[in-house]
């Protein structure tokens, strides 16, 4: 493979933080948007939930300042509410977590904001070409249909020697394969008929959060409902309701706030019900969150590779997709920086099915709490099920903090069961059933 042009589809933040990978190693970089993108921060048409919350884990912004040294400052600075991660409240497994300080520390924004400060940086970037308005149409192949040499954009030929996918999870690439012979892609899909709503409100002096992250879950199996309260830039709060197996928030504001009130905890509610919705209320429905293994196909093409929720899409309650993209391209930087022609394909889908392995093992085992949840349990589900509440539940700030940083995305789940970790946490439990 030949390093003179990249091509990335999708200019959203997986797309935008692959850009910058690649910028390292391409002589130059197109990324090819749909959606006309304007200079301030506002929701794309091509992103369906962008008006709603975006959670980004501490393990995500510390792969965007590893890509972008420096920068992340200046979203602080320009209003997005730095916090540390172990300080939110959390209402999870029918208790709150312990806040603690942890040292996770992460921000708190909208999705147009974060986005509107990656192009930027992006566009500085003297060999990076952001093109909008423009729609791909097909992928160019060689002669043998063994590699993929550039796009079709409105019937023009863009020819290159790498195109990276990053256009989510209604992505035309598995279609794009089969028609070419390729084996359909091996898919694994948990079904939650999720569906949340979002208000944008202006909260009192007087009720603003002292801390930008609460989250009441649940808990399941018999409880479906969540709530979310994030503090975000110029002191304006979102509000997330959302709603498992067709329990879902209606976008009246009436209707809204008395699904906030049927909460377990009454905390959302009580800001939401004295702040001043701003914005209509939006709406999105997720049928199922999925996972493609392009990795485990028995053929696949040369110069084509796919990221973010091109691969996963996860269940959006988490908060993870944007970290997880984030890392996604970290890990494109290091495959390419490891890798010679042969082996990048290999290198990276190696590098990122170990970073997916986590999110998604941690959001399905929550998801599969709830009977109605289609798809395919783990063998060893009940057991790991169990240790993991156990953990989250057992009150001792060490095994917390741990816990907390596996949840961020900052460290594997191995963690969880170091012989001291695991002893402390059995302590805990047998101290508690002991009283």
């Amino acid at each position: 493979m030949g390093r003179q042009h990249a091509i990335v589809i999708g200019a959203s933040i997986g797309g935008l933080l692959a850009a910058r990978a690649l910028s390292s190693h391409f002589q130059r970089v197109t990324v090819i948007e749909q959606d006309r993108l304007g200079s301030g921060p506002e929701p794309r048409d091509g992103v369906p939930q962008g008006k709603h919350i975006h959670v980004l884990l501490p393990g995500g912004i510390a792969a965007i300042e590893r890509l972008f040294p420096g920068r992340t400052a200046e979203l602080a600075r320009n209003g997005a509410q730095p916090f540390d991660y172990g300080q939110s409240q959390f209402y999870i497994i029918g208790t709150w977590m312990p806040r603690i300080q942890t040292g996770l520390n992460t921000l708190a924004q909208t999705r147009p904001f974060l986005e509107q400060h990656v192009r930027r940086w992006v566009n500085e970037l003297s060999n990076v070409e952001i093109i909008d308005g423009a729609r791909v149409a097909a992928l160019l192949w060689d002669q043998d249909s063994t590699r993929v040499a550039g796009l079709v954009i409105q019937q023009k030929q863009l020819r290159c020697d790498l195109v990276v996918d990053t256009t989510g999870r209604h992505t035309r690439l598995p279609r794009w394969l089969v028609e070419k012979g390729y084996p359909p892609v091996p898919e694994a899909t948990v079904g939650i008929d999720l569906g949340y709503a979002t208000g944008i409100f202006r909260v009192p002096d007087r009720l603003r959060p002292a801390h930008p992250m609460l989250y009441i879950v649940g808990p399941p199996p018999h409880r479906t409902r969540v709530g979310v309260r994030v503090l975000v830039e110029d002191g304006i709060v979102y509000g997330g309701m959302g709603g498992y197996h067709g329990d879902h928030p209606p976008a009246d504001l009436p209707g809204f706030l008395e699904f906030a009130r049927s909460l377990s905890q009454p905390e959302v509610f009580e800001i939401l019900s004295q702040s001043e919705l701003i914005a209509p209320i939006a709406r999105y429905r997720i049928p199922s969150s999925g996972r493609r293994y392009y990795s485990r196909m028995a053929r696949f093409p040369d110069g084509l590779l796919p990221l973010g929720d091109t691969i996963c899409n996860f269940d959006p309650a988490f908060g993870q997709g944007m970290t997880v993209a984030a890392l996604e391209a970290e890990a494109l930087q290091e495959a390419l920086s490891a890798s010679g022609a042969d082996d990048l394909r290999r290198n990276y889908f190696q590098r990122v099915d170990s970073i997916i392995d986590v999110p998604w093992e941690l959001s399905s085992g929550e998801n599969f709490k709830y009977t109605q949840t289609t798809g395919r349990r783990p063998l060893l589900y009940p057991i790991l099920r169990r240790y993991k509440d156990l953990v989250a539940t057992c009150g001792d700030p060490e095994v917390v903090h741990d816990f907390y940083r596996v949840l961020a995305l900052a460290a594997p789940p191995r963690i969880l069961l170091r012989p001291r970790l695991v002893a402390r946490t059995l302590a805990r439990r047998s101290a508690a059933v002991s009283r």
